[in-house]
């Protein structure tokens, strides 16, 4: 087994959310295009708190390495846009609305203009086609990630951060794909009596 890098580690039994794993799309007009995905971690959970736990050892080391002395401020000085872990309560829709599943989690965000790993259950790749037909790595599904934190000091690539690249993806569980709520039949159609001779009349 190859050594681990500085940096770098696992994310695992979390949600996946806004998913682009496939075709690179832009956040904005002057940004480069990238893979992207967000994992959502749950607080209450064993594995929720062992990954928080985790990661903000690896932001903490990681902003003293950077920063020094300094590292421990500076990483709590961060706007939200600029680091990778936030409270899932603010993200929001330009309505204000925080997004479905957010609401009582923890939100981590991950992209790579790079290609990256994308692993079945099994450890075996996955590809587009293979993901749509085994129903693999949707909105709502469960996931395990290995992530690479980095940081940036330029200011003008918009001054002090903490960013996360997406290394490998794997899907690990089914879930409740997000997305709009099912429709429920009792909303529109009526109760039809067992004779379907009376539907003659």
């Amino acid at each position: 087994m190859a050594e681990q890098r500085l940096g770098t580690f696992a994310i695992t039994n979390a949600r996946l959310s806004f998913p682009t794993l496939w075709q690179k799309k832009k956040s904005s007009e002057d940004a480069k295009p990238k893979y992207s995905c967000t994992l959502l971690i749950d607080p209450e959970t064993d594995s929720g708190k062992d990954n928080i736990a985790h990661i903000e050892k690896e932001l903490k080391a990681l902003a003293k390495r950077t920063w020094n002395e300094k590292g421990e401020k500076v990483l709590k000085a961060l706007d939200v846009k600029r680091r990778p872990l936030v409270d899932g309560e603010a993200c929001t829709n330009q309505e204000g609305d925080v997004y479905q599943g957010y609401e009582g989690m923890m939100a981590f965000k991950c992209g790579n203009p790079k290609e990256f790993k994308r692993l079945d259950r099994d450890k075996s790749p996955l590809t587009e086609e293979t993901a749509d037909e085994l129903n693999r790595l949707y909105a709502g599904c469960y996931v395990d990630a290995v992530v690479n934190i980095y940081s940036i000091t330029d200011q003008k690539k918009g001054g002090n951060g903490i960013f996360a690249s997406i290394e490998v993806l794997r899907h690990r569980r089914s879930g409740e794909p997000f997305g709009a709520a099912p429709v429920e039949e009792d909303d529109y159609l009526d109760d039809l009596a067992d004779d379907e001779d009376d539907d003659l009349v």
